[in-house]
Formats: C-alpha cells, sequence, structure tokens
C-alpha cells in the first residue's frame, strides 16, 4: 500500500507530537485530533478499557453530537461494535450500521447523533488491550475504505505506545509526590542517590542537618570520618549497612542506615537515612566517665575491705559468730568487687578503648575456657550444663579469643541466673547461618516476655523481679555482649523464648577455607 504525501507527513508530524507530549489528557485529545486528520470524518472517539470494571468507557469524544451523556455510557466487552473490536483485538469497518446485529443503538439516541458508517480499531500495547479508536461518518459521505483502515491501525500503534507512555509518567510523579510527602515530613535526614552517589533528592531535615549538600554524596561528607567508609559502603554486598559520621572540627555525630534501592531486581540507587546523635554521644561519654570514675572510687576501699577480712577471718578462727560476721563481709566485697570489675570492663568495651587482638580461633576452645572460669559457679548453683560434641567441629573464625570468652561466660552465667528453678539445665551447641557461626546457648528458664526482649541489650536493664525472681547483677552482661559482637561484625540475639526456656545466640563471620 503506497500512502499519499500528505498522510505520511500527517503521521510524522503526529509521531513527533505525541511522543514530546507526556500528559494522558493532552495525549488523548491530540490522538482524537491526528486520527480525523488521517481519515477525514464527522466524528470521533476514544473508549479506553476500566481496568478495575473490565468495560470500556468514553474518554474523549470529538463531534458526535452530545457529548456529556456519551461519557455517562459504559460497555461491557463484546457489547456493541466497540465491545467486539475489544474482545476480539481485530479492526472491524461497517458502513452501514443499521444492518449489523452488533451495532448499539442507545449510543447515538443518548448522543443525538446519526452513526451510518463507523471505522474502529484496538489500541493494543505488547498485546495488552487499552481501549478502541472510533471514526465516525467519512465527510465525504463515502464508505471507509480498507486503506483507511490500514492507516488508521498503523496510527493506533503510536498512538498506544503514547498512552502507556503517558500513563506511566503519570505514574511516576504520582509515586514521586508520595516518596517526596513521605520524606518532607520525616524527621530523620533523608538523602536519595544514583549507584554511584549522585544526589537525587534530600530532604528538608537533611538540608537543615548538612546545609545544603553538593552534587554527590562523597563531596556532602567529604568532612566527615564515616564508620565503615563511605566508598566502601557503596561498593559492600550487603544491601543495608549501619553507618556513622563524626566531624572532629564540629563535634557532630550522626548514624543511620545506607540501603540499596532495587527495581525489578536491579539497584537504582542508595538510600542514606540518619540523624543528629551528638547530644546522645556526649551523653555517653559523661556516663562513661562518670561510671569510670566511681569504679575506680569504689575499686581502691575494696582491696583492703576483702584483704583484712580474710586476715580477720584467720584470726577469729575459734569465735565463731565473729568468723560468720567476717566471712558475710568478704563475700560481699568480693560481689562487689566482681560488679565493679564487670563495670570497669564495660566502660572499657564501650569507649572503644580495646583493641581487638584477633586470631584464628575455634568454638570449642573458648567454650572451655568460660567453663573453666564458671566452674564453682555452676557447680554452687546445681547447674547441668550440656555441651552438643558437634562443637568439636567448628569452623575458624578470626576473633579476639578472650572477649569472645566474656561473651560465652555472660551467656551461660545469665542462663543460670536468671532461672529460679531448682532444677538448672543449660545446652551449649553450634548455631549457623547465612556465611556465619556461633554458639547457641539454650535453658529451662521462664523464658522472656515478648514486650520485653527488645531491650535485653541495652545497657543497666534487667526482667522483673517479679518475673525471674532474681535482682542480682547490674543489667550490663548482655550489652557488653553486644557491643564485642557487632566489633566482631558479628550477630546475636533471641532465637526463642517461651515457658519452656530461652535460647541465645551469637554468630561471627567464617575464615574462608579453614576447618
Amino acid at each position: 500500500m503506497l500512502l499519499a504525501e500528505n498522510t505520511i507527513n500527517i503521521l510524522l508530524q503526529a509521531n513527533r507530537t505525541l511522543s514530546s507530549t507526556l500528559k494522558t489528557e493532552e495525549v488523548l485529545s491530540k490522538i482524537m485530533e491526528y486520527a480525523l486528520k488521517i481519515v477525514p470524518a464527522q466524528a470521533a472517539s476514544i473508549l479506553l478499557l476500566d481496568e478495575k470494571t473490565n468495560k470500556l468507557i468514553f474518554d474523549v469524544v470529538l463531534g458526535g453530537g452530545k457529548v456529556k451523556q456519551l461519557k455517562q455510557i459504559q460497555m461491557e466487552i463484546g457489547e456493541g461494535i466497540a465491545g467486539w473490536v475489544a474482545k476480539e483485538q481485530k479492526p472491524l469497518i461497517v458502513n452501514n450500521v443499521a444492518q449489523d446485529k452488533r451495532w448499539a443503538r442507545q449510543v447515538d439516541q443518548l448522543s443525538e447523533f446519526e452513526t451510518k458508517s463507523l471505522i474502529a480499531v484496538p489500541l493494543l500495547f505488547k498485546n495488552k488491550l487499552l481501549g478502541v479508536i472510533e471514526l465516525i461518518n467519512r465527510n465525504d459521505s463515502s464508505d471507509f475504505t480498507q486503506e483507511d483502515c490500514s492507516i488508521l491501525e498503523a496510527f493506533s500503534a503510536q498512538a498506544a505506545i503514547s498512552i502507556e507512555t503517558a500513563r506511566l509518567f503519570a505514574g511516576l510523579n504520582t509515586e514521586k509526590e508520595k516518596f517526596e510527602l513521605i520524606f518532607s515530613q520525616m524527621t530523620d535526614a533523608a538523602i536519595f542517590t544514583d549507584p554511584n552517589g549522585n544526589i537525587i533528592f534530600c530532604n528538608q531535615t537533611c538540608s537543615c542537618v548538612l546545609g545544603q549538600p553538593c552534587g554527590d554524596i562523597f563531596s556532602t561528607f567529604s568532612e566527615y570520618i564515616s564508620t565503615p567508609p563511605l566508598k566502601e559502603a557503596y561498593t559492600s554486598a550487603e544491601n543495608t549497612l549501619k553507618i556513622d559520621f563524626e566531624n572532629k572540627n564540629r563535634q557532630l555525630f550522626f548514624s543511620g542506615k545506607l540501603n540499596r534501592i532495587f527495581s525489578n531486581g536491579s539497584a537504582i540507587g542508595y538510600m542514606l537515612i540518619f540523624r543528629d546523635v551528638t547530644d546522645e554521644k556526649k551523653e555517653q561519654l559523661q556516663k562513661r566517665n562518670f561510671l569510670s570514675l566511681i569504679s575506680h572510687k569504689l575499686k581502691t576501699p575494696l582491696v583492703p575491705i576483702i584483704g583484712y577480712s580474710e586476715i580477720l577471718m584467720q584470726k577469729f578462727e575459734n569465735d565463731p559468730q565473729n568468723k560468720h560476721f567476717l566471712e558475710i563481709i568478704n563475700t560481699q566485697g568480693q560481689h562487689l568487687d566482681l560488679l565493679v570489675n564487670k563495670l570497669l570492663d564495660f566502660t572499657i568495651i564501650e569507649s572503644g578503648q580495646q583493641k581487638l587482638e584477633k586470631a584464628p580461633m575455634r568454638f570449642d576452645s573458648v567454650l572451655k575456657m568460660a567453663i573453666f572460669k564458671l566452674q564453682d559457679y555452676l557447680f554452687n548453683n546445681k547447674t547441668v550444663l550440656v555441651i552438643n560434641p558437634g562443637i568439636a567441629d567448628s569452623e575458624t573464625v578470626l576473633a579476639d579469643v578472650s572477649l569472645i570468652s566474656v561473651v560465652v561466660k555472660n551467656l551461660i552465667e545469665n542462663a543460670v541466673k536468671f532461672n529460679p528453678n531448682t532444677d538448672k539445665n543449660v545446652q551449649v551447641s553450634l548455631y549457623e547461618t547465612e556465611g556465619m557461626t556461633g554458639l547457641c546457648i539454650k535453658d529451662n528458664g521462664p523464658g522472656i516476655p515478648q514486650e520485653q526482649q527488645n531491650k535485653l541489650f541495652q545497657g543497666f536493664y534487667q526482667v522483673e523481679e517479679s518475673f525471674t525472681g532474681q535482682i542480682k547483677g547490674m543489667g550490663i552482661g548482655l550489652a557488653t555482649c553486644k557491643i564485642i559482637i557487632e566489633t566482631h561484625k558479628g550477630k546475636i540475639g533471641i532465637n526463642k523464648s517461651d515457658k519452656n526456656g530461652s535460647e541465645f545466640y551469637f554468630v561471627l563471620p567464617k575464615q574462608a577455607g579453614d576447618r
């Protein structure tokens, strides 16, 4: 089929116009205008498919009588000539609608317009039905031809692409508006970047905290020390990373998470959400300095209290009553000394002043170290300790043995201390997950209430006395464990807890290639 030069020019012009238009309403209006230029007719309409109701609705009508009445009509797929075209997804020419059984006469009755002939083509995008284009009554009163149908069908393909593009753009705009609204109301600062770190969007909170951001995230945080380094975080295999920023010159501290954003399985950028934790850091420093000072001040008088009480116990060996009083002083002094030592350890570990001395380590050896320190404690508390033999085959990890032994000791000690049962049972087994390996410590205690589980690893927190019947300790054992394990880039938590007991676990990254 050879097209007239005028028709080709109209098609080219339509293509340029529709390609440069992204508003759905404008696209539909332009489609109607060009359809009437390509095949001159008295009226034209676009019926779009409503995906919710699966019905055809008159969206744009040019000519054709009373437009308002037409827009109230909804047609089933298969109803009328337009419905047939939609169902069969084939074009159709009807030059005498009065003799066609498919003709829906109520359309003319409502619009007060007489339809004599029409041509209808489906709007298809990747075999998906979008709607139907109709042209009614040729201007010269002649019949519609197969050439008219072919030209309109070619035009409808471009029209369908333009409609779908406009809809996608409208959807993106809507999502963008939602996105900006959500992030503008966030109290945390948020920055969205492309995969290379170029900033696409930041919210008002971010501008208030950082000032006007630079073009990319690396320049924006150039005066900050980040942990881990920001460029390493962008190349990390992890999809979510905790990240901290420190500006030593301005004494500012930020903390947040860097999340990789995906679309259809591919990474399209990063979202950094962070908040100003400067006041919290200052409070932590003051608390740490205070605890360290108090610990040292308590340590000094404890040495003579414990030492002289032991000497006096020997002196009053034959005086049972005074010896008993001295034993109480000595026992409580040693208990206080133990608490002070734990407090000192906690302040040192929390401050990050203790340097990690990592070396290849197996869990069977570190478990033996912890049990050796706890053997008297376990015996005095009538505890049965069961070690799973599989621990002997544990994989090698790179860790500070002395610190990991503190973790194991604290977890086993807690399993005993917070168990009010007469017959105490503690089981230790190997625990593995996601390329990490560690230990699981299970007890037969009363379990931990769900609402208190997320607070357990906070410093100076204990489960209510009414639940466990225990008040010993200061609530820093699990907090110390958490700091040690996270310093090793591991994970620690509660696997499960119910009336039959609790299971605590910790895991560390495996050392590749070693067994």
